[in-house]
C-alpha cells in the first residue's frame, strides 16, 4: 500500500514545479522594452556617427574648395598678367607663382624696360586693375622681378656674391636640418648664418643689437627648399634673407646667373621669394 503522506507530496511537488516554470508577470514586457531601447540607442549612435562623419567630410570639402579657389584665382590672374607681359616683351622668363597666400584676385603688375632688360613690379591693390595701369604705380610692390643682360658671362658672374664652406672655416657651425650645416659669423652687432646647396650660396642676416637670431629663418629656408626646386644657375646663385622686416621693404633677395644674364627677385617675405623664384620659367 502507498503511504498517504507520499501521495500528498506528489501533487505538491508538481504544483511547485509548475509555478517555477511560469515567468513572472511583466518579464516579457520589460525584456522587450530593454531590447527596443538597445535598438534605439544603436540607431541613435549610428545616426550621430554618420552626422559627425558628414560634418567632417563637409568641413574637409569646404577647406579643399577654398584652397582650390585660391589656387585658381592665383593661376588665372597671374596667367592673364603674364600673357600681357609676353605680348609686350616677347618670350621671356617670368614667375608662374605669385607667392601669395591671399589676395591673388587683386594682383596687379606693371613693368618697364625691354626684352633684354626689364623689371616687373607685383602689388596687391583694392581691386584688379588693367595691366600697367598708371595708378598701379601708387601701390607698394611686395615683389620685383628683374632681368639684366651683360656683355659677357664673366661680367654677369661677377654680379653674384658666392661663398663656399672653405670661406667659413673656423666659424661656429649650426645644424640646419636635412644634413646641412651652416656657419655663424658674428661681429659689429650683426650675425650672418651662411651655407651652400649645390651652386647656391645662402645667408640669413640678423641684427644682434636688436637681439635677432638668424637660426630659425635659416632652418625654415632649408626646410622649404626641400619642397621647392630653385632654378639651376649656370655658374652661381645667391640667396640673401633678412630676419628684420619693415613695411614696404623688399630685403629678401634671390639672384642667379644664366649665361650673360642675371635674374633677380626682391620680395618682402622669404617664403614668397622661394615660391616665386622656383616657378620662374
Amino acid at each position: 500500500m502507498l503511504n498517504k503522506n507520499k501521495l500528498f507530496l506528489i501533487p505538491l511537488c508538481l504544483l511547485l514545479v509548475g509555478c517555477s516554470s511560469q515567468k513572472k508577470p511583466g518579464t516579457e514586457k520589460q525584456s522587450a522594452t530593454r531590447t527596443e531601447k538597445k535598438v534605439q540607442s544603436a540607431a541613435k549612435s549610428t545616426q550621430t556617427n554618420s552626422q559627425k562623419a558628414s560634418a567632417s567630410q563637409k568641413e574637409s570639402t569646404t577647406s579643399s574648395a577654398a584652397a582650390s579657389s585660391q589656387s585658381e584665382q592665383q593661376a588665372s590672374r597671374l596667367a592673364q598678367l603674364n600673357h600681357e607681359l609676353i605680348t609686350h616683351l616677347g618670350t621671356v622668363l617670368l614667375p608662374q607663382n605669385d607667392g601669395l597666400t591671399s589676395g591673388s584676385d587683386k594682383l596687379n603688375a606693371r613693368y618697364h624696360g625691354n626684352a633684354a632688360n626689364y623689371t616687373v613690379s607685383y602689388s596687391v591693390g583694392t581691386r584688379a586693375k588693367d595691366f600697367n595701369d598708371s595708378s598701379v604705380a601708387q601701390e607698394i610692390p611686395y615683389a620685383e622681378f628683374t632681368k639684366k643682360t651683360y656683355s659677357s658671362a664673366t661680367e654677369a658672374a661677377q654680379q653674384v656674391t658666392h661663398r663656399t664652406a672653405s670661406d667659413s672655416q673656423g666659424l661656429p657651425t649650426v645644424d640646419l636640418g636635412h644634413n646641412i650645416r651652416g656657419y655663424l659669423d658674428s661681429g659689429a652687432g650683426q650675425r650672418y648664418l651662411s651655407w651652400n646647396e649645390g651652386n647656391w650660396s645662402l645667408s640669413v642676416h640678423a641684427a644682434a643689437v636688436k637681439n635677432e637670431d638668424p637660426t630659425q629663418l635659416a632652418k625654415q629656408t632649408v626646410a622649404e627648399l626641400e619642397s621647392y626646386l630653385l632654378p639651376a644657375p649656370q655658374s652661381y646663385g645667391e640667396i640673401r634673407f633678412n630676419v628684420g622686416l619693415s613695411y614696404g621693404s623688399r630685403e629678401q633677395l634671390v639672384r642667379w646667373q644664366k649665361g650673360n644674364i642675371i635674374y633677380e627677385l626682391e620680395t618682402h617675405d622669404p617664403s614668397t621669394a622661394i615660391k616665386m623664384a622656383a616657378s620662374v620659367k
